[in-house]
């Protein structure tokens, strides 16, 4: 019997098996069981106990929504159905399941939901894309090691540690990135580098249609106290901003198809995934989505989301503010050492002027 294979992590394949109920088990590996997802005449046959036992997880089965519903853990088989059994998976049927389950998937739980991501295989990995991740990932691992003293500590290996951000680059994970930068910039107070590198994942998830979001919440100080829990109306009676200077970010995570503010708002409220360290999504906070190289922040309120156009340049223009402030100050020393300066050719004793 002519059917299709699909193991986890590899690329489906065409195999044929003895008809009857012990080839199928040892082709999966235990019990039998055998679902029906699709409306062609196929079966989708698999370990019964997969998901029990442990089974790496394979593919995901989803609605027509791009929602999962089902995951097939272990090596799976698609059968073509005969009158009364399993029959031959026709030529078009075989063609059409295996571009279907063609790439592998990576299957994680993130916020109380599985979300699955197609993993690139190494030989459609363009040169220019993996020499950009290389790049990002050097640029990145180089920044943490200059501003994080326990960092070289956890990840001694220089080499196989960019190897591995590489890797993560290259399946569109950036939010990984997006949460280390966060943490090590915060730490180390060095905001003004972490908008560099920040710009510089945008501008690889546009390149490549990657897209993720993050989290603000506002920094644990007195002087942020006054904006905590306020609505957005109330924010501009009192005739106060939104300013990202006022903000940590505390978590992001990949933006699936699925994921809306609303599903996000109930994920971070209901569950506290792993990495999570702020409190339940609340009045005040803000969502960033970065979806594929533009980001669009929303402010958190009372009844909805309201979009923070300036949000993620407040940041920017502050460096901008402090330059501009400091090369003013130096003007004015100047300044005020040329008017307390004695004249040479004034030989009359003069009072120094007060500045």
């Amino acid at each position: 019997m002519k059917v299709l294979a699909v193991e986890p992590g590899k690329v489906p394949y065409e195999t044929e098996i003895e008809d009857g109920l012990e080839s199928l088990q040892k082709a999966v590996g235990g019990s039998v069981e055998a679902v029906y997802p699709y409306e062609d005449p196929v079966a989708v046959i698999r370990n019964e106990e997969g998901k029990l036992i442990g089974l790496p997880m394979n593919r995901a089965l989803k609605d027509e929504d791009g929602n999962i519903y089902d995951i097939l853990a272990g090596k799976f088989l698609i059968a073509g159905l005969g009158e009364e059994s399993f029959s031959d998976l026709s030529p078009d049927l075989m063609a059409k399941y295996k571009e279907k389950f063609f790439y592998p998937e990576t299957i994680l739980h993130i916020a109380g939901r599985f979300v699955s991501i197609k993993q690139l295989l190494p030989k459609e990995q363009d040169t220019d894309r993996i020499t950009k991740s290389s790049d990002l990932a050097d640029k990145l691992d180089n920044f943490f090691r200059n501003s994080d003293t326990g960092y070289e500590d956890m990840f001694p290996d220089m080499k196989e540690k960019r190897e591995q951000m590489t890797k993560e680059l290259l399946a569109g994970n950036t939010w990984k990135s997006r949460m280390c930068l966060a943490a090590v910039a915060q730490d180390a107070h060095l905001e003004d580098e972490e908008v560099k590198l920040l710009e510089q994942i945008s501008s690889y998830e546009k390149a490549y249609g990657i897209s993720s979001y993050s989290v603000y919440q506002l920094s644990l100080s007195d002087s942020t106290d006054i904006y905590r829990f306020m609505s957005y109306d109330w924010l501009e009676k009192k005739e106060l901003s939104v300013e990202r200077s006022n903000y940590q970010m505390v978590y992001s995570a990949e933006l699936t198809p699925a994921d809306t503010l609303d599903t996000i708002f109930q994920d971070l409220n209901l569950y506290h995934p792993d990495g999570f360290k702020g409190h339940s999504l609340s009045v005040s906070d803000v969502v960033v989505l970065h979806e594929k190289g533009k980001d669009t922040a929303y402010y958190v309120d009372s009844i909805g989301f309201r979009e923070l156009p300036n949000f993620l340049e407040d940041r920017k223009s502050q460096k901008i503010d402090r330059n501009v402030s400091m090369r003013e100050q130096i003007q004015q020393a100047k300044e005020q050492a040329s008017q307390t300066e004695p004249k040479a050719t004034d030989k009359k004793h003069r009072t120094p002027e007060r500045s």
